[in-house]
Protein backbone atom coordinates (compact mmCIF):
# COMPACT_ATOMS: atom_id res chain seq x y z
CA UNK A 1 0.00 0.00 0.00
CA UNK A 2 2.66 2.58 0.82
CA UNK A 3 4.63 2.01 -2.60
CA UNK A 4 1.22 2.44 -4.50
CA UNK A 5 0.58 6.25 -2.52
CA UNK A 6 4.58 6.37 -3.02
CA UNK A 7 4.32 6.04 -6.71
CA UNK A 8 0.92 8.02 -7.23
CA UNK A 9 2.23 10.73 -5.25
CA UNK A 10 5.23 10.89 -7.73
CA UNK A 11 2.77 10.47 -10.79
CA UNK A 12 0.52 12.95 -9.52
CA UNK A 13 2.45 16.16 -7.92
CA UNK A 14 0.04 15.59 -4.89
CA UNK A 15 2.05 14.48 -1.73
CA UNK A 16 1.27 11.17 -0.13
CA UNK A 17 -0.89 13.32 2.78
CA UNK A 18 -3.03 14.99 0.11
CA UNK A 19 -3.84 11.39 -1.62
CA UNK A 20 -4.48 9.47 1.89
CA UNK A 21 -6.75 12.29 2.80
CA UNK A 22 -9.26 11.74 0.05
CA UNK A 23 -10.06 8.21 1.37
CA UNK A 24 -9.45 6.30 -1.77
CA UNK A 25 -6.00 4.67 -1.68
CA UNK A 26 -6.91 1.39 -1.00
CA UNK A 27 -9.46 1.13 -3.49
CA UNK A 28 -7.76 2.86 -6.08
CA UNK A 29 -4.98 0.19 -5.16
CA UNK A 30 -6.79 -2.58 -5.87
CA UNK A 31 -8.31 -1.23 -9.09
CA UNK A 32 -4.39 -0.40 -10.26
CA UNK A 33 -2.98 -3.24 -9.68
CA UNK A 34 -0.63 -4.23 -12.51
CA UNK A 35 -1.94 -0.90 -14.59
CA UNK A 36 0.36 1.27 -16.77
CA UNK A 37 1.13 4.78 -15.17
CA UNK A 38 -0.72 6.72 -17.45
CA UNK A 39 -4.08 4.70 -16.10
CA UNK A 40 -2.92 5.51 -12.49
CA UNK A 41 -2.88 9.00 -13.06
CA UNK A 42 -6.15 9.29 -15.09
CA UNK A 43 -7.66 7.24 -12.11
CA UNK A 44 -6.66 10.00 -9.14
CA UNK A 45 -7.08 13.18 -11.55
CA UNK A 46 -10.88 12.55 -12.62
CA UNK A 47 -11.69 9.49 -10.64
CA UNK A 48 -12.40 7.11 -13.40
CA UNK A 49 -11.50 3.73 -13.84
CA UNK A 50 -11.95 2.36 -17.47
CA UNK A 51 -14.33 4.30 -18.44
CA UNK A 52 -16.61 4.04 -14.96
CA UNK A 53 -17.24 6.03 -12.06
CA UNK A 54 -15.58 3.26 -9.01
CA UNK A 55 -17.50 5.33 -5.96
CA UNK A 56 -19.41 8.60 -5.78
CA UNK A 57 -16.16 9.90 -3.56
CA UNK A 58 -13.67 9.36 -6.38
CA UNK A 59 -15.88 11.53 -8.88
CA UNK A 60 -15.89 14.39 -5.69
CA UNK A 61 -12.05 13.75 -4.75
CA UNK A 62 -10.56 13.76 -8.41
CA UNK A 63 -7.26 15.62 -8.88
CA UNK A 64 -8.51 17.99 -10.92
CA UNK A 65 -10.83 19.54 -9.25
CA UNK A 66 -8.55 19.89 -6.49
CA UNK A 67 -5.97 21.60 -8.90
CA UNK A 68 -8.29 24.37 -10.16
CA UNK A 69 -9.34 24.74 -6.75
CA UNK A 70 -13.40 24.26 -7.31
CA UNK A 71 -15.72 21.63 -6.03
CA UNK A 72 -17.04 18.25 -8.60
CA UNK A 73 -20.17 19.77 -9.80
CA UNK A 74 -22.86 18.82 -8.27
CA UNK A 75 -21.25 17.44 -5.02
CA UNK A 76 -21.44 20.65 -3.12
CA UNK A 77 -24.87 21.77 -1.55
CA UNK A 78 -27.36 19.66 -2.72
CA UNK A 79 -24.57 16.63 -3.05
CA UNK A 80 -23.57 14.47 -5.76
CA UNK A 81 -26.75 12.74 -8.13
CA UNK A 82 -28.61 15.84 -7.46
CA UNK A 83 -29.29 16.98 -10.81
CA UNK A 84 -31.26 13.05 -11.40
CA UNK A 85 -33.81 14.67 -8.53
CA UNK A 86 -36.73 17.62 -9.77
CA UNK A 87 -36.34 21.01 -7.67
CA UNK A 88 -38.52 21.55 -5.07
CA UNK A 89 -41.40 24.44 -5.86
CA UNK A 90 -40.60 27.53 -4.39
CA UNK A 91 -44.55 28.57 -5.09
CA UNK A 92 -46.05 29.89 -1.75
Amino acid sequence: MDAFVELSAELTGFSVEELRSTGLVEQYAVLARGAEHAEIIELWYTGVWRGVIPSARAYAEGLAWKAVGVAAPGTAGPGFGSWERRPRSTDS
